[in-house]
């Protein structure tokens, strides 16, 4: 696995160290890859300089051009959750550059790549805030839609699959209308960014491909791995992607101070290894993961985790075939009538 790090991340920081999305939680990722039991498997490389037109494949250049111009200003806050200082524009841009050339890499390759980006990514959208969010939510530019756009310069079909606590509303935003890309995004309903309803399914050649799953408070890792099994796994099966982008979010792990959803370790491994069976099997062409959120104890725990399921391709347990309690009946229903409907999928609610 090709890991993309650049240690220019620490010049995006809030220099009163007050922000959640600290340069700490990108240091922590990086050492605990190069401690794991599976350090032999990785390589690391760093970034590539920023190329407008990459960026400009998924954002304005409106936007793109805002960004730049308030980086130039220095240390300041876009809105009460996102800053930029100097370095953001280009750091943030050279992240996307690389994403955009590592993931058509991969496919060639067959072999994943982890993106471990500073600022965040997915609640960027074309420009900017997303489907009515009130903030950029510490985004800046959106590296899982530009892994997507890059595969689809070669392919036919894309899954995304947006495991993050909070609804990657930037990505799905920028694929609300496209055909070729299915975004599974699984998320805690009511929180930021408010948006990810289930019945938000999308529009024009993308209806029905926006899939999303908003979970309870305390849903824990039967409602995951009923997730991974009852609609995942079964959407694989009919829309057969051919490569798989993952905004990995692992703020949904139990203890993390922002978020609730109580999953542990045996989710991220779970998901690694359904993942990595898919791209050994040749199911897929390529995985390529993007670092999102996680804020406590559970971003190292939880990366460590479903890298080290994508790697040994570990099997994950049996789960409870019925729709678990973390899902609500107004959810369960909502998914059986769309994915009937969409896909001519039928789940067990």
């Amino acid at each position: 696995m090709l890991v993309v790090y650049d240690s220019r991340h620490r010049l995006h920081s809030d220099p009163r160290g007050r922000h959640p999305e600290s340069p700490s939680r990108a240091v922590k990722v990086l050492e605990s890859l190069t401690k794991s039991e599976f350090s032999n498997q990785l390589s690391f490389t760093g970034t590539r300089d920023p190329e407008l037109d990459v960026l400009l494949l998924i954002h304005d250049a409106e936007y793109v051009e805002f960004i730049r111009r308030e980086s130039s200003k220095g240390f300041h806050y876009l809105d009460p959750d996102t800053y930029v200082t100097e370095y953001t524009y280009t750091l943030s841009a050279s992240y996307v550059t690389t994403t955009y050339y590592e993931a058509l890499k991969s496919l060639e390759d067959r072999e994943p790549v982890l993106i471990i980006p500073r600022p965040g990514g997915h609640h960027a959208g074309r420009s900017g805030r997303a489907l009515g969010a009130p903030t950029l939510g510490f985004c800046v530019f959106n590296y899982a839609a530009i892994a997507a756009v890059a595969y689809l310069k070669r392919v036919k079909s894309v899954l995304i699959i947006d495991f993050d606590a909070h609804h990657g509303n930037g990505t799905q935003e920028i694929f609300w209308d496209d055909g070729r890309v299915v975004h599974v995004d699984i998320h805690q309903e009511g929180i930021y960014p408010g948006t990810g309803d289930v019945v938000d399914v999308g529009s024009g050649a993308g209806v029905g491909k926006m899939i999303n799953i908003p979970l309870l408070a305390g849903a824990g890792d039967e409602t995951y791995m009923w997730v991974l099994d009852e609609i995942v796994s079964r959407l694989v099966e009919v829309f057969k992607p051919d490569a798989v982008v993952v905004s990995a979010g692992f703020d949904a792990h139990v203890g993390d101070p922002l978020t609730s959803l109580a999953a542990t370790k045996i989710t991220y491994r779970s998901i690694g290894a359904y993942l990595g069976g898919l791209l050994e099997r040749g199911s897929v062409g390529s995985v390529s993961t993007i670092v999102e959120g996680g804020y406590g104890d559970g971003l190292v725990a939880g990366l460590i985790n479903y890298v080290g399921g994508l790697l040994t391709r570990c099997s994950h347990p049996d789960n409870v075939k019925a729709a678990p309690a973390g899902l609500s009946k107004r959810v369960r229903e909502a998914l059986k009538s769309r994915l009937s409907k969409y896909w001519g999928i039928e789940i067990k609610v």
